[in-house]
């Protein structure tokens, strides 16, 4: 079998949305009610609602629905073996005529892309059926804030909706980072067999506490000192955008060495698994 097959690759992207449509449908409701509940406790005062509060509070809803959107694309990033979790669902799974690197790409897909996806169509109907409320309500300041829903803080006047100010880091470094972020999930998504979010998160808290504290040991033991001057010739020359673009370039780096290793243990998917770990 090859080991890639447009054709095939296809059927089993569209198994996959078929198998998952159920999910697909209850997420866009649940988060198209949440959505709408947030802007409209932002929006709205509990003792006038023919008053609204202003653009202020919108953005403030809005940047509450974006996050809530970062967290659940974490989440969904975490699933790639979803559809894997029971010996039945592994069986089916390991028996789909595709290879095992079709049924990984149509899980990134499904899981990094098509989820997300679903979750800003619930995010722009909540939005809609929030400013409609507003109009039949007689607001006069109805702002949409959709640019807030793709973490866009920057206002059609080049003004910072939160700090007044532009901080100017390019579109590299955001992709990179978001890219990295859901490669993390991803690879912990395939590692561990149960509660792979929690675990995920768990680790990740555990490393960025191990490493702060190394470096603060580091640093002490050789002095603050001689760490500035060791970093000064490094940095001198360097602008915020070459730093940031030699950052994303790393983060990329690291992207790429995480699906690697993401697929690889995708390809040791058994039917009996470990009681722990997916290997």
């Amino acid at each position: 079998m090859k080991n890639f097959n447009i054709n095939r690759f296809w059927q089993v992207l569209k198994w996959t949305i078929v198998s998952e449509k159920k999910s697909i449908i209850t997420a866009f409701i649940a988060f198209t009610v949440a959505f709408l509940a947030i802007q409209l406790f932002s929006c709205f005062t509990i003792f006038d609602i023919n008053h609204s509060l202003g653009p202020a509070a919108t953005m403030a809803g809005m940047t509450t629905c974006a996050a809530i959107q970062g967290f659940m694309a974490a989440y969904y990033s975490s699933g790639i073996l979803g559809n894997a979790r029971t010996t039945q669902q592994r069986t089916t799974a390991l028996m789909l005529p595709a290879s095992n690197l079709e049924k990984f790409v149509a899980r990134i897909i499904y899981c990094c892309i098509g989820m997300l996806i679903v979750l800003y169509l619930a995010a722009l109907a909540a939005t809609g059926l929030r400013m409609l409320l507003e109009l039949i309500a007689g607001h006069d300041q109805i702002v949409a804030g959709i640019d807030l829903l793709l973490g866009n803080y920057i206002g059609p006047r080049g003004e910072n909706y939160f700090e007044g100010e532009v901080v100017n880091m390019g579109i590299l470094f955001p992709t990179a980072l978001t890219l990295w972020s859901a490669s993390l999930f991803v690879l912990g998504g395939v590692f561990f067999r149960k509660r792979p979010f929690v675990w995920t998160n768990v680790v990740l808290f555990a490393a960025t506490l191990l490493l702060f504290t190394l470096t603060f040991y580091i640093v002490t033991l050789i002095g603050e000192k001689e760490v500035d001057e060791f970093l000064r010739p490094i940095f001198k020359d360097m602008t915020p955008a070459t730093f940031f673009n030699w950052l994303s370039v790393f983060l990329l780096a690291f992207t790429a060495l995480n699906v690697w290793l993401s697929y690889r243990l995708f390809c040791r998917l058994q039917v009996v698994q470990h009681k722990w770990f997916n290997l």
